[in-house]
């Protein structure tokens, strides 16, 4: 690893994981098993690029040849046997929120970064995942997306705290503590960043008469169906929280505000014709606010509720945006 990077965040790049100078070691796919466990007794490597005409086509470890030396035989057998092919690979501008949401997928745990044809290296996934747990957290320790990836790493005790301190109980979705802290974050790292956030608040249309009518328990169903409709509905890495009661923000990260318009709409659309269990319609009102470079959430949240409170006033199940 890059013995001079100081701080792994979520948008620190994959090939910064690895020295400037990083070349990972290749071998043509006809070196024999020998050849490469003479390499690797005498160098630090524990894994290495496999080729074909100059084309890397799959990865061989040093774990993956101890354990085919069990017969003499197998030493002058062709290294591409024992590869795992195919090779994911990942430029090395590629951020590591992005690397962790692809790898999520992958049958397979060895990955590339590579910066045009020069190949930086290979890290196992879990322990990128790992290392971001360790590194990231303490500075975006509430980053929804990442630490929901980084989950299946830690031990029980340190998931159920984790849980219990950054998700709302009835609908299982992040809580305000995870907003605050994750809106913090961005904030302090906005400057660096080509992207802009956006806050939006949705809160249910007549949501009191619901539990005056239906009772409690179906307006505690009704935001369940809700959070789950919606969380369906946007990106990974967005930051969907249940604000308080009937009411749920969204921070999202877009270089393009007419986009974000777009899919609050979508979502609205969504709400209106889903087909809710008992009392089958329930709409939604939004309110929409971008957030100004070094704003704090008290301020950017009341410009938000602002626009949600017109949205409300115009009739309800609408996107209203705040224009300030």
């Amino acid at each position: 690893m890059n013995p001079e990077l100081s701080a792994i965040t979520p948008s620190t790049r994959i090939g910064d994981l690895f020295p400037s100078s990083a070349d990972c070691p290749r071998f043509e796919g006809d070196t024999i098993v020998q050849n490469l466990l003479e390499f690797f007794s005498r160098n630090d490597d524990d894994a290495v690029i496999v080729t074909r005409r100059s084309a890397h086509v799959g990865i061989v470890t040093l774990r993956d040849i101890v354990r085919v030396i069990h017969d003499s035989d197998n030493l002058g057998l062709p290294i591409r046997d024992f590869m795992t092919s195919p090779v994911e690979t990942f430029d090395a501008d590629t951020q590591i929120s992005d690397v962790i949401e692809a790898i999520e997928e992958l049958p397979y745990d060895k990955i590339v970064a590579a910066k045009g044809k020069n190949v930086l290296g290979i890290i196992d996934k879990h322990r990128l995942m790992s290392l971001c747990y360790r590194q990231i957290t303490p500075m975006v320790k509430h980053d929804y997306t990442v630490i929901d990836s980084l989950m299946g790493l830690v031990g029980e005790g340190e998931k159920g705290l984790l849980k219990m301190a950054t998700t709302d109980t009835l609908t299982g979705i992040g809580n305000r503590r995870l907003f605050e802290e994750v809106f913090q974050s961005y904030q302090k790292h906005s400057k660096t960043q080509d992207y802009s956030l956006y806050l939006l608040l949705l809160d249910v249309d007549n949501f009191k008469s619901i539990n005056d009518t239906f009772g409690h328990n179906v307006g505690d169903s009704v935001l369940k169906q809700l959070a789950g409709l919606i969380g369906a509905s946007i990106r990974k890495t967005d930051t969907f929280v249940r604000w308080g009661g009937e009411e749920f923000a969204i921070l999202q990260r877009y270089s393009d505000p007419m986009a974000v318009m777009k899919v609050a709409e979508q979502i609205r659309k969504k709400i209106d014709e889903h087909s809710f269990e008992t009392i089958v319609h329930v709409t939604c009102s939004f309110g929409l606010a971008s957030v100004r470079p070094e704003e704090d959430l008290e301020s950017v949240f009341e410009r938000a509720d602002k626009a949600l409170y017109r949205a409300k006033s115009d009739g309800k199940n609408c996107v209203r945006i705040d224009m300030g």
